[in-house]
């Protein structure tokens, strides 16, 4: 009759019911939050995402804290805390990637100015902080004088000229694993007559990269892949045909509708978000009523009087 009084550990009714909406509800809340704020507010502002999944880390251990006081039987604070640390853990993970595949460049193309009506020999330098460039009529990608570097992925340039002779190439088109060692460039609408575009690839805005501190054949650090080894594609295309490139040349994607390329980074960054949200709520789902059902027997098996053989 007094038990329930004298064991902390027993359920009080309605607290399976409340304990079950806590296991699933409370991770994915978590998850939904930090994916979230890495899609809409990381871009602007970095170390408010991180002060907050810092504090959702401290939560998460402070129910280890009520776990090791044994507020509750079977282990239910640590099952609940194990589930908030691996949902903002997950929920950083493809945060960033979503951020960095779809969110990153679309902020890039976003902030930056769009010039129209550029011949392919103006110095790259004046459009440095172009994020989208509409060439002049003229323009057009030299497909035969395009360029693969392998680096795991196939690294592609191939310039961007005009009808009149240049004496150097300020302007690249580039993509990954669209064209063969020679020739053959097949990236994105290279091919359209009509394209006449280019998005700056978000490494090169600004023009901060020069060819001149680029060594080719060296191993770099993971963060200066990308920009580098397109550089060092640009070099073996200077040595191969006989070019000159700009010391800060702009590499663009060649695109004959760059409102529609940008417009669809933020779509699909927004459906990232959702689609992850909806999954990883029935990941909750399931891992939540395992876990409950799991730490109910272990609280049976705690409050379970001792048998006379145990004696």
């Amino acid at each position: 009759m007094g038990a329930s009084k004298d064991n902390p550990s027993s359920e009080e009714p309605g607290s399976a019911q409340l304990g079950l909406g806590a296991l699933i509800g409370m991770p994915w809340l978590m998850f939904s939050m930090v994916s979230g704020l890495f899609a809409l507010a990381y871009h602007h502002y970095p170390l408010v995402v991180w002060g907050i999944i810092v504090c959702f880390v401290i939560l998460a251990f402070f129910f280890l804290t009520l776990d090791a006081r044994n507020r509750m039987g079977g282990s239910w604070f640590m099952l609940l805390a194990i589930l908030c640390i691996c949902a903002i853990a997950n929920g950083c993970i493809v945060g960033m990637y979503n951020y960095w595949v779809n969110l990153y460049p679309y902020w890039s193309y976003y902030e930056h100015d769009t010039y129209t009506n550029v011949l392919p020999s103006e110095s790259a330098v004046t459009h440095s902080d172009a994020g989208t460039i509409i060439f002049a009529n003229t323009a057009r990608v030299d497909t035969t004088r395009a360029l693969g570097f392998k680096q795991d992925m196939v690294y592609c340039v191939a310039p961007i000229l005009g009808d009149h002779h240049q004496d150097r190439v300020e302007y690249w088109a580039a993509g990954i694993n669209c064209c063969n060692s020679r020739g053959d460039f097949a990236c994105d609408d290279s091919w359209d007559p009509k394209a006449k575009s280019g998005l700056v690839l978000p490494s090169f805005i600004g023009g901060t990269i020069e060819m001149s501190k680029v060594d080719i054949g060296i191993s770099r650090p993971w963060w200066k892949g990308t920009p580098d080894n397109f550089i060092e594609a640009v070099k073996m295309a200077e040595a191969s045909f006989e070019m000159k490139s700009a010391e800060h040349p702009l590499l663009v994607r060649w695109t004959s509708h760059p409102q529609t390329f940008v417009d669809d980074l933020w779509r699909q960054g927004v459906g990232h978000v959702v689609g992850s949200v909806s999954v990883y709520f029935l990941i909750s789902l399931i891992m939540g009523a395992g876990l409950q059902a799991c730490s109910k027997r272990a609280a049976s098996a705690q409050q379970r009087p001792p048998s006379f053989g145990d004696a």
